[in-house]
């Protein structure tokens, strides 16, 4: 692990005089483990904690996280098609506006403590205008967020937002698709190079053992390198107009 840490250095020491480029890291499907989920929490940054309603250890979390002074958001389940099974509570094709509508009520209700909502898988899901008009007027009601995990190169959840002016953001990195410990270097790195080329950067990961021990060994770096690890809530648009599209990416679930 010391050499990924020290690889780390090496490529974050060359720092512009300019403002520290901002990253956010969004850690997904916390509720079903709760020692992994622990540690998320428990990690010393600013990280976000995404929590899959009516999970069993998912309210719990979500307090502790909170407790702890990290950004929690509901993590969505929506569908993915293929007949890949749904979470509890999730939002499958084919539901009306008010069964929407009702779902995701109850859903924020176990998680009182977010601030914003984020898609857990919903790869085709996020392809449908319609439903998702329906979620972001709701999200909007409810003064919360909306972050497109991007698991389809076709969302249009961040169109929808931007035509409903509701705050989002979208993801820029997966940071462990691939659950080597040299692979999730490499993603991280990418991460800092691409908030370092925009100014910020957003990435998606989750409660792995081997994504949990490589965070706890260099968040504690980003300080003295200049990166600033920031509550995703600090890295939204806030549209008035529908004045771009969204950008290219996939991954079958997150």
């Amino acid at each position: 692990m010391r050499r990924f840490a020290t690889a780390l250095v090496l490529l974050l020491a060359v720092t512009a005089a300019t403002a520290k480029p901002r990253i956010a890291i969004i850690i997904d499907d916390l509720g079903y483990h709760r020692h992994h989920g622990q540690a998320i929490a428990d990690l010393p940054a600013a990280v976000t904690c995404a929590v899959i309603p009516y999970s069993p250890h998912g309210r719990k979390l979500a307090e502790r996280a909170s407790l702890a002074g990290k950004e929690v958001l509901v993590h969505m389940p929506m569908d993915a098609g293929d007949h890949i099974r749904l979470d509890r509570g999730g939002l499958r094709l084919g539901l009306s506006e008010q069964e929407l509508l009702d779902t995701v009520r109850q859903s924020l209700s176990q998680i009182p403590q977010a601030r914003g909502l984020n898609n857990h898988m919903g790869s085709a899901f996020t392809e449908q205008p319609e439903p998702m008009g329906w979620l972001m007027a709701e999200l909007k009601a409810h003064q919360l967020f909306f972050v497109d995990s991007r698991t389809s190169g076709r969302s249009v959840a961040q169109r929808i937002a931007r035509q409903q002016g509701l705050a989002n953001a979208s993801r820029d990195i997966f940071l462990d698709n691939d659950r080597n410990l040299v692979k999730i270097n490499d993603q991280f790195n990418k991460l800092i190079r691409l908030a370092r080329e925009r100014g910020q950067a957003i990435a998606i990961g989750h409660p792995y053992p081997e994504t949990v021990h490589y965070l706890q060994q260099v968040l504690p770096l980003m300080d003295d390198a200049g990166i600033e690890v920031v509550p995703v809530s600090s890295l939204l648009e806030t549209p008035t107009l529908d004045t771009a599209t969204t950008g290219d990416g996939s991954h079958a679930g997150s």
